[in-house]
């Protein structure tokens, strides 16, 4: 459905640009647009391609497992139904580590593992299930690596300058997320 709607917004601006008289502006844009996005994809693969190994390895030789005790009277807080679901816990544990050190494409596995886990059957998403995609979703940062090989790739002379605003919109997003999940959850069976 996304792809639809990105091809449709496509053609619109190609049109708009053709009808305005911008027809050769379009054109250069169609090109540098492809090429500025191959770039990108090579510097984001390097980047997360390195996190990814390093979260294999973590998880491989039981650091996980070691974050997700460290974690684990936080989690049964927020994840009361399934605090006995060890698979569950590891694997927001290994989640909310990777979004820790801003690998937010890394921790998608691991994502898709804990909602597995915390699946019960049914068609719709449980509690623990909505307080967890609004954790991954606000999560805090206190390595922003994405956003830092993005800054640096477009000339930041110091792309980690940014994280003293990052850790504190993601802590305070992360907050109200939080509390507003369980608010709500409180009036839903």
């Amino acid at each position: 459905m996304m792809n639809f709607v990105w091809a449709i917004l496509t053609l619109i601006a190609i049109l708009f640009g053709v009808l305005l008289g911008n027809g050769d502006l379009v054109a250069a844009s169609v090109l540098s647009g492809g090429e500025s996005a191959v770039k990108l994809l090579l510097t984001l693969a390097g980047t997360i391609s390195i996190w990814s190994g390093i979260m294999a390895i973590a998880d491989h030789c039981g650091i996980t497992n070691g974050l997700s005790i460290l974690f684990n009277p936080i989690l049964k807080f927020l994840f009361p139904d399934h605090k006995n679901n060890k698979e569950a816990m590891n694997a927001i544990s290994t989640n909310i580590t990777a979004n820790l050190i801003g690998l937010g494409n890394a921790a998608t596995p691991a994502g898709l593992k804990a909602v597995a886990a915390m699946h019960n059957g049914g068609n719709t998403a449980n509690r623990g299930m909505s307080v967890f995609v609004v954790m991954n979703t606000s999560s805090i940062q206190i390595v922003p690596t994405t956003i830092a090989a993005l800054r640096l790739s477009n000339g930041s002379s110091s792309p980690m300058e940014i994280a003293p605003c990052i850790w504190i919109s993601s802590v305070v997003a992360l907050a109200v997320g939080i509390m507003a999940t369980k608010i709500c959850t409180r009036f839903t069976r």
